[in-house]
């Protein structure tokens, strides 16, 4: 009977959550876009100010990355900061839900789709490697509407309600996808994408106790090895696609690569060497931009 009365309590609690977000997320999407800097300053100052479980995650998860690099008053700086960056993002992607092509135009700037457009033009099938830096969702949905075969796996929030609700965004945004947590469904859909020419983004700045051990920031850590995977399987062309707020508050996509793959008889050492190539690019971006990056919200150093 206990037990049932926590998973009661539990469901109880996350509709809560979903109800409250609701009330925000329409408030936000008939706010006048004037008011919009207004209302992520105002959110992500109550975020920064009620949040401390998560703000005392952020404070140490910097502490191990950047080591004494970083004073405190740095750490609190960008942990104030990366409150304002999430319900910055939050607000953008109401916004894009009713805007035109041309608005999107205005809020990205992209560096190397020269080389975006040679690999989609080989028709071979391309991995590309991402992290959750900046406004990615927003990235997700530009490349879409400008017709890039593009594609990405993703992993649901344990809250249900609002499962379902970034679901029905992500589909109104039109963004193909699939989830990580059936895996067999996740796998044969990025193998069938890929099969197509199409793009398939793999974000591999989590930690997945599955995964290989790698080096971040000096420190080992286990990272998914699905980008590694799939290119060595199907010779799959390798780029990466990152993405961060300038200070002009556009949104810079780099396109790298394609990267230099080479494949030996050992697949096991192939991926591992992959794998620690993909995350050196991640902490590339996440060292410039560490007040963009999400998973600061993560136990990432275990």
């Amino acid at each position: 009977m206990r037990k049932k009365e926590k998973i009661i309590g539990k469901v109880c609690f996350r509709f809560i959550v979903y109800y409250l977000f609701l009330q925000v997320y329409y408030i936000t999407y008939f706010l006048p876009t004037i008011y919009y800097k207004y209302w992520a300053i105002l959110w992500g100052n109550f975020a920064y100010l009620t949040m401390s479980n998560s703000k005392k995650r952020i404070i140490i998860n910097l502490s191990i990355a950047f080591k004494d690099k970083l004073s405190y008053k740095d750490k609190k700086k960008i942990t104030k900061e990366f409150f304002y960056q999430i319900v910055l993002n939050f607000i953008e992607l109401v916004k894009i839900t009713k805007i035109p092509m041309s608005e999107y135009e205005k809020m990205i700037e992209i560096e190397g789709e020269e080389i975006l457009k040679k690999v989609v033009a080989e028709k071979k099938g391309i991995v590309a490697v991402c992290c959750h830096l900046g406004n990615f969702p927003v990235v997700q949905a530009y490349l879409a509407k400008k017709n890039y075969p593009i594609s990405m796996i993703i992993r649901y929030s344990n809250n249900i309600f609002l499962s379902r609700f970034n679901d029905r965004l992500l589909k109104k945004l039109k963004v193909p996808f699939v989830s990580k947590w059936d895996l067999k469904e996740a796998i044969e859909y990025s193998k069938k994408y890929l099969k197509k020419g199409g793009i398939v983004c793999f974000y591999l700045d989590q930690h997945d106790g599955k995964g290989v051990k790698v080096d971040f920031f000096g420190e080992k850590v286990f990272t998914p090895t699905g980008a590694a995977v799939f290119a060595r399987k199907y010779k799959c062309n390798v780029i990466g696609i990152f993405t961060y707020r300038t200070k002009k508050n556009k949104h810079k996509v780099i396109i790298e690569g394609p990267y230099k793959t080479e494949y030996t008889a050992n697949t096991r050492s192939d991926i591992e060497n992959m794998s620690a190539f993909f995350i050196k690019r991640v902490e590339y971006y996440v060292e410039k931009h560490p007040e963009q990056w999400f998973t600061w919200l993560h136990r990432r150093f275990r």
